[in-house]
């Protein structure tokens, strides 16, 4: 084994730039792992791991850029530095390229440089987020915080100086928002309309935006405030800001509220908001039985009731989702046919939220599941790494994106889980999910097939009696995004999957297969 490791001063690039470059350069013909990154704890250690670890990088500082490669031989190794200086080159041809683009080296040198602006999209790592989140703040600027691995004390502290200066601190880990119609980080091309969401949930947001689009109504403003925000900690500080926002705003018509399980008393708290906005409301949060009305607000238990439900008070009529790809046939007929040692669902997601969805479906039916976001602590996995049972995996939280892109950018990691769980002589099901929308992957289907192909291919090859297991996708995206819903619909369904645009109709499907009368 080579390796090489080099050190640039001084060289700053954001977080998911470097992470999707890592990941370009490992792929390459004889390298063994490759780490293109800024100067971190984290990522030192990471170098560490790879033996690549060398005293000018261990004394590199934050701003300092450090690359790492693992090879088979010199070669590769040159080959792969060689690439990591094309992608650099590349970046800075489509930056310099944009018409009428302007790049900055500091928030500061923007706010010196233009006026008016009033949000900063902060993308840098965790341990440096806060204080250009302040920076941004104290120049009047909403915040937008992408970074995760930020600290609930920093959290607390930036929510309570926006809160003093009258902005919105979205996140941190805030993964999706919809402001004035403009898209920030993962989110769709969905219409402009008079639904007005508030979300302590990237992909649950995602989610509700796209049927709505679908449905025909719009969305006015979608405000992602962080996974954390509803906890006991932070009190939904951002959440109860946000809900005066959206009720405060004329072209918002009905409230969307959407969480996480959230802890019991800030619960209390965002019911009683939403009791007191003045417009219809409608309330989802998972891990609490929810369904009927409380005077305007209207609980919900899953995502598409949300959205149903959203769409009904805006549009004036009643309304229904077209789910015309969905079909129970081919899960009936496996169901009748499939081993009896096959049991079990296996759900392997990108979205934290879907997952949630899938797991208080699953918990309703009564049926016994694991996962490394467990509901109660009971559903703990013990090992992440191994499922058992029916287990559901959030493949975006922490313990998996360290120091690698999230799934919605790059899935190769999910794919290695996907093709291990469907390999289980106990696995019936494999539940995935699939976002479309600016920020995910160019061609998640395509990929995503790829780890099915692998996956029945080697089921072929190692079961004598034909073994096949039952592939089921929730669909989340809109017909305007950029992968094309039509072209990656038409890859699923090749593939062998039953497809469905409600992540809770796959669930419940999925379910149907082991546990008879579960839909």
């Amino acid at each position: 084994m080579q390796t090489l490791t080099l050190v640039k001063q001084n060289l700053y690039s954001d977080s998911v730039t470097l992470m999707r470059m890592s990941n370009q350069v490992s792929q390459l013909e004889g390298v063994l792992d490759a780490l293109v990154g800024m100067a971190t704890d984290l990522n030192k250690e990471l170098l560490r791991n790879m033996g690549a670890a060398t005293p000018e990088a261990e004394a590199a500082g934050p701003n300092d850029l450090i690359i790492g490669v693992s090879a088979r031989n010199e070669e590769a190794c040159q080959a792969a530095l060689t690439a990591i200086d094309g992608l650099f080159a590349q970046k800075k041809r489509v930056v310099s390229g944009n018409a009428g683009e302007v790049v900055y080296e500091s928030i500061g040198q923007a706010v010196e440089s233009e006026e008016g602006l009033n949000m900063a999209v902060v993308s840098v790592p965790g341990a440096y987020a806060a204080r250009e989140c302040r920076i941004a703040m104290e120049n009047g600027m909403n915040v937008f915080l992408f970074s995760d691995n930020v600290t609930i004390e920093e959290e607390i502290l930036l929510k309570d100086i926006a809160g003093g200066l009258g902005l919105l601190m979205m996140g941190p880990d805030c993964g999706t928002a919809i402001i004035n119609g403009v898209p920030l980080g993962f989110a769709n091309a969905v219409r402009r309309g008079g639904i007005g969401i508030v979300a302590a949930s990237g992909t649950g947001l995602q989610h509700v935006t796209c049927l709505l689009d679908t449905l025909g109504a719009g969305v006015s403003q979608a405000i992602g405030v962080g996974g954390r925000d509803l906890s006991a900690r932070v009190g939904g500080r951002t959440a109860l800001a946000a809900l005066d926002a959206v009720g405060s705003d004329p072209e918002t018509k009905v409230v969307v509220i959407l969480s996480k399980p959230p802890a019991p008393e800030v619960a209390e708290k965002v019911l009683s908001k939403a009791r007191a906005i003045g417009k219809p409301v409608v309330l989802c949060l998972f891990g609490r039985e929810m369904s009927g009305e409380l005077g305007s607000v209207t609980l919900c238990p899953d995502l598409e009731q949300t959205a149903l439900t959203a769409a009904r008070l805006y549009l004036g009529r009643p309304v229904e989702l077209d789910d015309a790809l969905f079909s129970r046939e081919k899960a009936d007929a496996f169901r009748r046919s499939r081993n009896p040692e096959q049991k079990y669902v296996r759900g392997i997601f990108c979205g934290g939220t879907v997952c949630d969805e899938a797991m208080v479906t699953f918990r309703n039916l009564g049926i016994p599941m694991r996962s490394n976001i467990p509901l109660s602590e009971v559903e703990r996995l013990a090992d992440v790494g191994t499922s058992e049972g029916s287990t559901f995996i959030d493949m975006g939280d922490d313990y998996f994106t360290r120091g690698k892109p999230h799934p919605m950018i790059d899935p190769s990691l999910r794919n290695k889980r996907i093709v291990a769980d469907a390999l289980m002589p106990d696995t019936a099901v494999m539940l995935v999910d699939v976002e479309l929308g600016y920020g995910s992957h160019p061609d998640p289907a395509g990929i995503l097939v790829e780890a099915v192909r692998e996956a029945n291919r080697r089921l072929a090859e190692t079961s004598p009696d034909g073994r096949g297991i039952l592939w089921i996708a929730s669909l989340i995206g809109t017909r305007g995004d950029p992968q094309g819903f039509e072209d990656q619909t038409r890859k699923l369904l090749e593939a062998g999957f039953v497809v469905s645009e409600s992540n809770v109709r796959a669930a419940r499907l999925a379910a149907s297969v082991i546990q008879e009368g579960a839909i």
